[in-house]
């Protein structure tokens, strides 16, 4: 299928051929037939990867203070290499798609073939959260419901501003979401003014209802607003427009009344002026896109999609005049050159329903492997696969081959592919388990896929390396160690701090220090959005299952014997799943985790301390070690250090194992009781 990106770092806007996505529970398949290009979000993106450096870090003064704080961490080298990463990955674009029903195996409302609208982005084929997606009326055309998504948006913030039929309403900004706002306030018997520096725009409103006001630099909007009501002030305004500038949403205080409300749902700068609020106690709010995507929720996206379709239905809502063009999706790069034209609203893309569009694998090059390369493959292309794993693989000498690369997002794939030059790319993992010439595969998924696809992978009868953690529960631990058993196979965890040259370095001289010793890991894991993946027990698991095992395989590295037991010393009570643990070894020696959330940004992510009898041993952020007490531990500290955390000696271990097939870098018996105290600990409440 095909699908368009949009590349941050050059600006080019691409039709790529892309694996489509399969069916998936929790989640719509979508063959498309229309698309609606959103012109204020699109025409953002496309601006900015056109920017240079400088233009760019001018547009997000909010990401400069976060790259400084990075530098101060992290180091230059280590902070020019995430943002080059970062750039270099091109994004979907698109968010208002029309198709029909391919599979929906947990929406029983939706059939096989049923016209629906959802938030995907402009592909043949598309994968959408199933409370993103809601079926089209017989009578609404597929033209009018590729607005469904800007509609919602608009009608999000008009709930959330609360007025009655009869009020007086300001639209500020009249792109197309400001277009769809007024016609739905108009709808529900509201009285709006609108205003645009576009007098095109201004005249569109103006055919559906809406008094306007034409705005120019010499011009406050203010005393005609307050004119318009009478002196009194308006009951609300929607801001929807796009600039940096904070003059509107303060104009938006001084033009409403008494208890007024001013909603956001474009980008406008925010330095509120206390005054224009304070005087008739309005209040501000933003409103979140069309919605949550819990279909529970009042205020859903879902809940919103239908409202504005059954408006569409009742012919109290057309799209009459927003529709500038259209354009076979074969073109869709072209738009984007008309983005910035003039007058410019709605652009649509038509889909042709061609033949294979459904192909779940593609091949990217037929060339052979030499017969000196490890035949790998890749199932997992998030972040952590592009910026870490895969600049850890190229970096082998022999470099491996890459014969596949999955993901259950094609585009995801297709870049992945493209960066570790593999010869497929496919949306399912079947391909890779059955090619022979597979040897091992690494993957790097959602937390809840590891151990099923590990299992697979290892039955297939091929070495699996898998980023942690290795499973969720001990019974996935259960039927992974019986997999690997019944294999002989190789089974790796991506462990790889134990793998970094310091670490090695301090575990070689432990080795010749008697006696138990006392470590100490302070992890500096910072803040997650409330709603992140790794939050969710079903998905992430948890942070300490799912980060914190690093450093309860350092500290089981560093002790030499096995834990014995575990408790919490406390656990964080913010949601962010932070917690202080001890950690005791059959030797004597205790390990004490520190993972916290709740440190400065700036300070080091991840600090060590190791001490004996009349000794003591530090190492800051895997780039110094320093020994008091003690002789033969400092290294490192240099002014050109950056951190290594040892993936590419992991990988380089993980690789030279199934060349000769060898046992695993680390014991199978040390994996799984890692593992399995990770998942005890993840479970523990002060006692």
């Amino acid at each position: 299928m095909r699908q368009i990106l949009q590349h941050l770092g050059s600006g080019r806007t691409e039709l790529a051929d892309v694996p489509a996505p399969g069916p998936e529970s929790g989640r719509v398949l979508i063959q498309a037939t229309q698309s609606l290009v959103s012109l204020g979000t699109e025409r953002m993106l496309v601006s900015f990867g056109r920017a240079n450096w400088i233009s760019k870090a001018r547009q997000q003064p909010e990401r400069l203070r976060q790259v400084w704080r990075k530098v101060r961490a992290d180091g230059l080298w280590p902070t020019l290499t995430a943002i080059r990463g970062k750039l270099a990955q091109p994004i979907p674009m698109g968010y208002c798609h029309v198709g029909r029903v391919v599979s929906a195996p947990t929406r029983p409302d939706l059939a096989v073939g049923d016209r629906v609208v959802s938030n995907g982005p402009h592909a043949e084929v598309v994968s959408v959260a199933d409370g993103l997606v809601a079926r089209i009326p017989d009578n609404v055309p597929d033209e009018d419901a590729a607005f469904v998504p800007l509609a919602a948006i608009a009608l999000q913030g008009i709930r959330l501003m609360g007025v009655a039929p009869g009020a007086r309403v300001v639209v500020m900004g009249l792109g197309l979401i400001g277009q769809l706002a007024v016609r739905l306030l108009v709808a529900q018997g509201c009285e709006v003014y609108g205003l645009d520096p576009d007098p095109d725009k201004c005249l569109a409103a103006g055919r559906f209802g809406a008094r306007c006001f034409t705005l120019h630099s010499l011009a406050d909007p203010v005393p005609s607003v307050l004119a318009w009501s009478g002196g009194q002030g308006v009951a609300g305004v929607l801001i929807t427009a796009s600039t940096a500038d904070s003059a509107p949403v303060n104009q938006a205080a001084r033009c409403c009344r008494r208890h007024g409300k001013v909603v956001l749902v474009g980008v406008v700068g925010l330095q509120l002026d206390r005054a224009d609020f304070y005087r008739e106690e309005v209040s501000f709010q933003v409103s979140r896109s069309y919605g949550v995507a819990d279909p529970a929720d009042a205020y859903s996206a879902q809940g919103n999609f239908r409202a504005v379709l059954e408006l569409m239905s009742q012919g109290r809502l057309t799209t009459d005049g927003l529709v500038s063009g259209r354009l076979e999706f074969a073109a869709a790069p072209r738009a984007y050159d008309d983005l910035h034209r003039g007058g410019t609203l709605g652009l649509l893309l038509a889909y042709g329903g061609r033949e294979g569009v459904l192909a779940r694998e593609l091949v990217l090059s037929s060339a052979l492997p030499v017969p000196a390369q490890t035949v790998v493959a890749l199932v997992g292309a998030g972040n952590f696969a592009a910026r870490t794993l895969a600049p850890a693989l190229l970096a082998q000498e022999p470099r491996p081959a890459v014969a596949h690369v999955v993901s259950a997002r094609g585009a995801s794939a297709l870049v992945l592919a493209r960066q570790v030059r593999a010869a497929r790319v496919a949306t399912g993992l079947a391909s890779v388990l059955a090619d022979e010439a597979v040897r091992a595969v690494f993957i790097s998924t959602r937390h809840h896929l590891h151990a099923a696809q590990a299992s697979a992978v290892l039955r297939a009868g091929k070495a699996a390396w898998v980023e942690k953690p290795l499973a969720l529960s001990e019974g996935e631990l259960a039927d992974l160690a019986a997999a690997q058993a019944e294999s002989g196979r190789i089974l790796m965890v991506g462990f790889n701090r134990r793998f970094a040259p310091l670490a090695q370095h301090i575990g070689r001289r432990l080795r010749e220090v008697p006696g138990p010793k006392r470590f100490e890991a302070i992890i500096n894991a910072g803040v997650l959005p409330p709603d992140h993946w790794l939050l969710d027990p079903r998905v992430g698991g948890g942070r300490i299952v799912g980060e914190a095992c690093h450093f309860v395989d350092l500290l089981r590295f560093w002790a030499g014997v096995p834990i014995v037991s575990a408790h919490a010393v406390s656990r964080g009570a913010d949601g962010q799943d932070a917690g202080r643990f001890v950690l005791e070894f059959a030797d004597g020696s205790t390990g004490h985790i520190h993972y916290l959330t709740d440190l400065d940004p700036a300070l080091p992510k991840e600090r060590f301390l190791i001490s004996g009898d009349g000794w003591e041993v530090e190492l800051d952020n895997w780039t110094r070690c320093r020994g008091r007490g003690i002789p033969g531990f400092d290294r490192g500290g240099f002014w050109r250090s950056t951190p290594d955390k040892g993936h590419r000696w992991a990988v380089q271990a993980f690789l030279a194992a199934v060349r000769a097939e060898a046992p695993s870098p680390i014991p199978v018996e040390e994996l799984l009781e890692v593992s399995r105290w990770s998942i005890r600990l993840q479970a523990l409440t002060v006692s």
